[in-house]
């Protein structure tokens, strides 16, 4: 992930920075305006001190004018004095220590006190004798040169702090993105190979915070993409190689049939039979790989409630039309039975159930049976038992993969999908659907449906 425009990267060492670069300049105002209210406030202190020193001079020395004491010379005290009378017109004398109407009202007895500044002096009246006030002033001189060397340490100190807030924004923007850029590189590795088997690096990430969890989800993702590009795969070579030998008997049987070498008008009639054999076992199979291309997207299916009783009765009626010499015996409830189904799949699924134990049934009985659960239970169970040759014990759960045959089945008729589609019907009910042994010991075989009951 390279620091270009409108990097994700860039974002945050700008918002980091910023937010520390404002907490430095906030915290040196307020140090500013700390500072500067005590300085101001050990001035005025000051001042209450030399005022008090004045007033206790004139009430011992009656005639003490302050002659000579109100040019504020000096840098630090001694204060300036000046004595007003109410007399006096405002504007009178000299330098900072002027009449002002502050002072007379202090002459007057109007006021307690009062403080102003005249330039480079701060200035307070206070009464001394009847009619009269005396200004006293302090300069602020040296009170200015400390705010003044204040604010170039605040400001240098700030400088430094926002150019500090950016490096450590930047650090904290690299480091703490470093598993977004991993993210980023994979996704772009997998988006420029076409390949999802890359994975991410989950060594260096913590799944407590949110990009672990990103870094492990996204993770999870690939290797959930990279199980989809696998089965496709598969599913596309399966499909390839079980059309290849139809389609290899279809161009042998034609090519027979439109030889320039007459035929028998009976091998020409098994010829055509056995093309119509093959077409029909062609289309069959294509249909059905539409059918599991069509469901093969996950989602959550709309489930209705149908009644399995009638659904059962209607793919034993069927069974016995396509195989009349096949007897099928069922064992159902007199009164329906819901079951929580998606839409129209019921049938579809007893369907392929019943002809898969119909075909590898050796032309035995097919016992078909239909078992309410408790009502705690929530299900009801359907059971298709054959009396045929049998799924050995390592090969029941590999019966509903697509395409998968078990060894003593290869050489009956048949793709190998009917019970994958019915394995996905029942997974997209919430049920379970197993192969088992039967239940007497004898040869055959159980696909036992567990369905949500409606």
């Amino acid at each position: 992930m390279t620091a270009r425009r409108g990097s994700l990267r860039r974002r945050v060492a700008v918002l980091v920075a910023g937010s520390v670069a404002v907490a430095v300049v906030l915290v040196a105002v307020l140090t500013w305006l700390v500072v500067s209210s005590q300085v101001r406030a050990s001035l005025d202190t000051a001042l209450d001190r030399e005022a008090t020193r004045v007033q206790r001079l004139v009430r011992v020395d009656a005639d003490w004018t302050g002659e000579g004491s109100e040019q504020c010379r000096y840098a630090a005290e001694p204060a300036c004095v000046r004595l007003v009378e109410t007399a006096d017109e405002v504007g009178s004398g000299t330098g900072p220590l002027q009449t002002t109407e502050a002072a007379l009202a202090v002459a007057r007895g109007d006021q307690l006190r009062a403080r102003w500044t005249a330039g480079p002096v701060r200035v307070v009246a206070v009464p001394t004798r009847p009619g009269e006030a005396a200004l006293v002033g302090v300069p602020t001189r040296q009170a200015d040169l400390a705010l003044a060397r204040t604010a170039v340490a605040l400001t240098a100190t700030g400088g430094v702090g926002v150019v500090l807030a950016g490096l450590l924004g930047w650090a904290a923007a690299t480091v703490g993105l470093r598993p977004v850029r991993r993210l980023d590189e994979a996704v772009r590795r997998v988006r420029d190979s076409a390949d999802p088997h890359d994975h991410v690096d989950l060594a260096s990430t913590s799944p407590d915070d949110e990009l672990g969890r990103l870094a492990v989800a996204v993770d999870s993702m690939l290797v959930e993409l990279a199980a989809a590009d696998d089965a496709q795969r598969a599913f596309v070579a399966d499909a390839s190689h079980e059309l290849r030998t139809p389609l290899t008997t279809l161009r042998t049987n034609v090519q027979l049939l439109t030889a320039d070498r007459p035929l028998r008008p009976g091998t020409r009639a098994a010829l055509g039979a056995a093309l119509g054999e093959e077409v029909a076992a062609m289309t069959r199979t294509v249909d059905d790989l539409v059918e599991l291309a069509g469901d093969d997207r996950p989602r959550t299916a709309e489930l209705v409630v149908e009644d399995v009783v009638a659904a059962a009765r209607a793919a034993v009626a069927a069974t016995s039309r396509r195989a009349p010499g096949v007897e099928v015996r069922t064992d159902l409830p007199g009164a329906p039975v819901g079951v929580r189904v998606p839409a129209g799949r019921l049938g579809r699924l007893l369907d392929v159930v019943l002809d898969n134990a119909v075909k590898y049934g050796a032309g035995g009985a097919v016992e078909v049976r239909v078992v309410s659960g408790t009502p705690g239970d929530g299900v009801v169970v359907v059971t298709v038992t054959d009396h045929g040759v049998g799924i050995p014990a390592d090969e029941r759960e590999r019966v509903f993969d697509r395409f998968h045959r078990a060894p003593a089945a290869r050489g009956l008729p048949g793709s190998g999908l009917g019970l994958a589609i019915a394995a996905q019907v029942v997974e997209r009910a919430g049920g379970t659907i197993t192969a088992e042994a039967r239940a007497d010991g004898g040869a055959g075989t159980t696909i036992r449906l567990v369905l949500p009951a409606g």
